[in-house]
């Protein structure tokens, strides 16, 4: 079976250490977007340093996650970045948490992602090479990860 298309572009998070309530603050480095074709859907990444993604595990699926990754000594690697992933309606901007993570590694320029959305007909594990961009500034990316060539 032929591998899906995917494209995943991360931005610098503008909101970096600022408050959004008192003691509350925007700790994601990277805001990003996953696209997958065939069919085609949308999915949110926010990368956190991979210790503050690690304590925001809720249930069952991301515990596992984060014993999955230990295993696997992802929390050893001292640049690792990581992100739940959400599904995004763009009609009707609408956020649903799916399971699934996103593991980028900065200083090697990896980035693993595997996406679990029976709803949107996606199972499927990449494994990627991210390029960091030339022109950046707002609303462009910092870095760009894909499978095929991007016209």
């Amino acid at each position: 079976m032929k591998e899906r298309e995917i494209a995943v572009r991360g931005f610098m998070n503008e909101k970096f250490g600022s408050t959004y309530g008192k003691g509350l603050f925007h700790r994601a480095i990277y805001n990003g977007s996953v696209e997958v074709r065939d069919p085609y859907s949308k999915y949110l990444i926010d990368l956190f340093e991979y210790d503050r993604w690690e304590i925001n595990a809720r249930g069952d699926e991301q515990l596992a996650w984060t014993k999955k990754l230990a295993r696997a000594q992802i929390n050893q690697a001292p640049e690792a970045l990581a992100s739940w992933i959400q599904h995004y309606d763009p009609i009707t901007k609408t956020k649903r948490q799916v399971n699934g993570v996103c593991i980028y590694l900065p200083m090697s320029q990896e980035l693993y992602i595997t996406v679990d959305d029976p709803d949107g007909g996606i199972s499927e594990e990449w494994t990627l090479q991210a390029k960091h961009c030339l022109k950046t500034g707002p609303n462009k990316p910092i870095f760009i990860a894909t499978n095929f060539d991007l016209i």
